[in-house]
């Protein structure tokens, strides 16, 4: 019998799309699976959504308090009985084979932890695909812990591991940020990662998402230039420096945005005046004026 993957979803307050995000994981094609998932005191009908659920395979925890996405997640971890831990979000769906591909990826590979890309929509209808070909392009030259150095590439939702390798590392619950990236950094620098390198996830930014908190991110980047993360001086140094950057990213972002609506609405100030000056109304009151004055 194929061994068993546990697939644990934090959620909190995903009435709306808790559901799709389950019933992705429970269809996949690999079927000895067990989808947990750690409700973090929601206050609408969650509950209720996933008691419409009718899978054996489908477990159901909530917290006591109101803990964060990491609580849930090491919740799940501490409760699952697979030999392999797969994550997803409640607003995010897997495609029907991710299961299979990277597990199999992860067994050729001999690897402990497999990830793969992901495919991320915007509410503007816009799509991008992480990692980027860019990074995908130094993936395939440098070590994983280099690349982690620079960025982060491996987000929750895309990674397939061994259970052995979060009984050794769990998620950091007091970061109130990038607790993935922090996550996959200490793993890499004792573990074998490997790349599936094909969209198996579907990610949704949600407007009250914590990706949009300026101030947790600068919180959780301050505390991790703080770690000693087991690595070499230069990883380390590289690690730090870009660290940096990214705690003041969101604050140049918004300055960037800032210039380019003012430039917008200069532009097209400008545009509106020359329509103005070259209109047949403007050239006859300038022929007017003169002859006006001429008179006098």
């Amino acid at each position: 019998m194929k061994d068993k993957v546990s697939v644990i979803i934090p959620t909190y307050n995903r009435e709306k799309t808790i559901k799709k995000a389950i019933m992705s994981c429970l269809n996949q094609t690999y079927k000895n699976i067990e989808v947990i998932v750690v409700d973090d005191c929601s206050t609408d009908n969650t509950k209720k959504v996933i008691d419409s659920i009718k899978d054996d395979r489908l477990k159901y925890i909530k917290l006591k308090t109101n803990s964060g996405a990491c609580c849930a997640r090491n919740t799940g971890i501490k409760k699952s009985t697979g030999k392999y831990i797969i994550f997803n979000d409640s607003d995010d769906t897997f495609r029907e084979n991710k299961i299979e591909k990277q597990l199999n990826n992860l067994i050729k590979n001999k690897s402990d932890l497999d990830f793969c890309q992901l495919e991320e929509h915007t509410g503007d209808g816009k799509t991008c695909e992480f990692p980027t070909k860019k990074q995908e392009k130094r993936l395939s030259k440098k070590n994983i812990l280099d690349e982690l150095c620079i960025g982060n590439v491996i987000s929750t939702q895309t990674i397939l591991a061994k259970k052995s390798v979060f009984e050794d590392i769990l998620f950091d619950e007091n970061l109130p940020r990038l607790q993935d990236y922090d996550l996959v950094l200490r793993i890499a620098c004792k573990y074998k990662i490997s790349h599936t390198k094909e969209v198996l996830v579907d990610m949704y930014k949600q407007k009250n998402s914590i990706s949009f908190s300026n101030d947790k991110l600068m919180r959780a980047c301050i505390i991790m230039i703080g770690k000693n993360y087991n690595m070499d001086e230069d990883n380390l140094l590289t690690l730090r420096k870009s660290l940096i950057i990214l705690a003041n990213k969101d604050e140049k972002d918004a300055f960037e945005r800032k210039l380019e609506k003012e430039r917008k609405k200069r532009y097209e100030f400008e545009k509106k005046l020359d329509s103005v000056i070259r209109s047949k109304r403007w050239i006859l009151i300038n022929k007017l004026i003169p002859n006006r004055r001429r008179k006098k």
